[in-house]
This record gives C-alpha cells, structure tokens and sequence, in this order.
C-alpha cells in the first residue's frame, strides 16, 4: 500500500459512522453554543453591574463588592466548564485520547473554581492585590491548560469533519457522470481541504494558547473558502446535469390574422 493509500484509509477509518453520530447529537451541540452565547453574555452583564456598583461604592465597601463580583463571575464560568465538559462526554468525531484529556483538564479547573468560589464567600482574601494574585494564578495553571485542551479537542473534531467531506468528494470525482468543469472544481476543492487537513493536525503543537488559538482561526477561514469550492462544484455538476431551457421566442405577435385583428 502506497503512503496516499494509506491516507485515505486512514481518512476512511476516521470518518466511518461519523455522519449519523453528529446527525444524533446535533441538538445536544446546538444546546451547549446556545448555552455558551447565552453565557457570555451573562458575564459581560455582571461585569457591566460590577462597574456601576464599584462606581458608588466607598473605601469600606470597595472590596467586598469586589469579592462578590468576582464570585459571580467565577460562578458563571464554572457553569461553562461543566456544560463543556457534558459537550466533550458526548460530541462526536474526537479520539479517546483526546476526549480524556480534555476532561481531566475540565475537571482540575472546575476544582480550582469550587476552591476560588469558597475561598471568595469566606473572606480567605484580605485585599486586592491577594484576590488580583489569585486570579492570576488560576488563570495561568487552570485556565489556560483548560482552553488549550479544548482547542485540541476542537481540532481533533474538525479533522475528522475534514476527512468526512473528503470521502464524499473522493466518490464524487469517481462518478463517471461528472462533467469536465465539476471534475477539475472537485479537485481543486479536494487540494483545498488536503492543505487545510495538514494545517489541522499541526494545531495544538505548542503550549502557547494564544499562538496556537489563531492558527485554529486561520485554518477556520481557510475551511471555509474549501467550503464554496465544493458548492461551485456540485454548482457545476447540476447545471451539467440539469442545462438552463433557452426561452422560446413567442413569434405569435408576427401572424397576419394577430395583425389583422389588432386593426
């Protein structure tokens, strides 16, 4: 078996059943973005009240406005983590491997937030700058291990979406039917998703978050321009297959007895 055979059974293997499993859970992941739209909004709610509260607050209740700020805040983002982490329990396309490591990474941080969350409720904080030290603390040992998890799950997901829809393309351009122009269009399309397919395995590489998070959003745009290849060539295809009907001229209006009648 040549190495490009192997690619494709490899892409084969990893997209077999890989449709139905995201046709049964497309409610339950539609649910966790509505869910994290909705959470995010509710952050920058509180941050929005916090603000105002902190505005009129004194000296004596400075901090202790602050504390239940970021009590709310802490609270609203557990509530994320244990909706991702039901999402990364079920959402299809994702390794064991993977998915296990994500989780151990969800639920380390949800016990740094349950710890932060008891620690802020019970005055364990005495200023600022030890509530100021703490966020960062969690933010550099619990957080972003967390988001650097869930990018790799992400990535692992999105790879096996790209080998499903190479699989599709790869029976596509073994059609017989297809028309020359659809055929150089499918495998144009199916160079696009190659490239975006080695881009994909490559993310999560680093230990650098915010490098990595924008690699993931470059290959993202570079789906998507692979994604209007494939509508102009199935574009092609149907009107190969499907050819516009020239309208007929209505030559009627040129008939002597029209004429005449008309007089």
């Amino acid at each position: 078996m040549t190495e490009e055979e192997q690619q494709w059974q490899q892409r084969f293997e990893r997209a077999e059943g890989f449709r139905l499993e995201m046709l049964q859970t497309r409610r339950g992941v539609e649910f966790y973005y509505d869910f994290r739209k909705k959470n995010v909004q509710d952050v920058q709610k509180s941050r929005t009240k916090c603000q105002e509260d902190l505005r009129h607050a004194n000296r004596d209740t400075t901090f202790p406005t602050l504390q239940r700020c970021y009590t709310k805040e802490l609270m609203l983002n557990k509530e994320l983590r244990e909706k991702q982490k039901e999402y990364a329990e079920s959402v299809p396309g994702v390794s064991e491997d993977m998915r296990q490591q994500t989780l151990a990474a969800l639920n380390t941080l949800i016990d740094a937030l349950t710890s932060m969350i008891e620690g802020t409720e019970n005055a364990v904080f005495r200023s600022k700058e030890e509530l100021i030290e703490a966020k960062k603390n969690l933010h550099t040992a619990y957080r972003t291990p967390t988001l650097l998890a869930l990018l790799r799950m992400e990535a692992d997901r999105t790879d096996t979406w790209i080998a499903h829809l190479m699989q599709r393309l790869f029976t596509m351009t073994q059609n017989t039917s297809l028309s020359p122009d659809a055929f150089a269009k499918a495998s144009e399309t199916m160079q696009c998703y190659e490239e975006a397919e080695t881009e994909m395995q490559s993310i999560g590489n680093t230990n650098e978050f915010i490098k990595e998070n924008g690699n993931m959003r470059a290959t993202m745009q570079h789906l998507q321009h692979c994604a209007e290849l494939l509508r102009e060539a199935h574009t092609l295809q149907d009107v190969f297959e499907h050819p516009p009907v020239e309208p007929t001229e209505d030559r009627s209006m040129y008939s002597p007895r029209r004429r005449w009648s008309g007089q």
